[in-house]
């Protein structure tokens, strides 16, 4: 009697409809999305690999565009440098042809002209080069590294300041992580950038700066002066292509920087893929089977509720 009235395999039943129902809605939630584990209860572990691995591919993605930006920046840097090149190159052939005693000096006057507003031009290039809106070779505003930077001080790979003290130089962050413990960060590249400029290059037309700095200005207007001026145009430009040389060097670094990235992210993608990818025909099967048997346990349990059916039609 107590069986009929408590229907307990009506209640045995309804517990296996539940099983196949969720058995059957995880099976649908899978094909949905494609993915074996949408939630953690799916599979914990797997679940925290995974997170941690999508969390590393977004910030490797993050450090490839940060080598990108680098590399841009560098070869924008190296850009300006190579028409300095070639101002200082037009400067000193003006400087060989004021050299020679066969010039008037009205002659050497419009050399000099000339020699001057070249290497105004100079200044105007390197305070105007920017990248997004960083001023590149200065060191006033929003400069790249944010120091004072002078080119009798720089070194391509440490800088340091009067006393000796390394001082930091620009930073370019191409890892996804940081090791601020270990003494070379291996997600780090310091970039040290020297303050360009006709004065940091020795070339001084002014003559009150050029006498408080005790050195002798830049000019054209007599033969000595245009011979001590070929050999400081030696040394900026030797100056400019040691500049370049460093920043093609870097620029050659983070190109390799940014196919390393790739292809990691291309493996980890590949990796996660592995561990949340759906298996669709598997998936599909275990659909199948468990309609068919939440089909056979709705039929089964109509027919177990029918049984108190009878009942109440005997008592009737």
């Amino acid at each position: 009697m107590s069986n009929t009235l408590f229907n307990v395999s009506s209640m045995m039943y309804q517990s296996k409809l539940r099983l196949h129902n969720k058995a059957l809605a995880q099976a649908t939630e899978r094909l949905a999305t494609g993915s074996r584990i949408n939630n953690a209860k799916d599979d914990p572990f797997r679940n925290y690999e995974s997170s941690n691995a999508g969390s590393d591919i977004r910030n490797t993605g993050k450090a490839r565009q940060n080598s990108a930006d680098g590399a841009a920046l560098l070869q924008m840097a190296e850009g300006a440098c190579s028409e300095l090149h070639s101002i200082l190159q037009r400067v000193k052939e003006l400087s060989v042809q004021s050299a020679n005693d066969t010039l008037t000096s009205t002659q050497r006057h419009f050399l000099d002209l000339e020699a001057n507003e070249l290497l105004k031009e100079v200044d105007r290039i390197t305070s105007s080069t920017t990248f997004n809106s960083k001023v590149i070779f200065g060191s006033f505003n929003d400069s790249f590294s944010g120091e004072n930077r002078d080119l009798k001080d720089w070194n391509p790979f440490i800088r340091s300041d009067s006393a000796g003290n390394e001082i930091r130089a620009g930073i370019l962050h191409i890892g996804p992580s940081v090791n601020p413990d270990k003494p070379h960060d291996v997600n780090a590249i310091k970039v040290s950038i020297p303050e360009l400029s006709a004065r940091s290059l020795g070339l001084i037309t002014d003559r009150e700066e050029a006498e408080r700095l005790d050195i002798k200005p830049f000019t054209l207007t007599y033969q000595g002066g245009a011979s001590r001026a070929i050999d400081d145009l030696d040394a900026a430009i030797s100056s400019i292509n040691t500049v370049r040389t460093y920043m093609g060097s870097l620029v050659n670094r983070l190109d390799r920087q940014v196919e390393d990235l790739e292809v990691r992210n291309i493996n980890s993608n590949d990796h996660v893929s592995r561990i949340k990818d759906a298996d669709f025909a598997k998936e599909s099967t275990n659909l199948l089977t468990a309609q068919i048997k939440q089909q056979a346990a709705i039929s089964i349990l109509a027919q177990s509720n029918s049984r108190v059916g009878r009942v109440l039609e005997i008592l009737g």
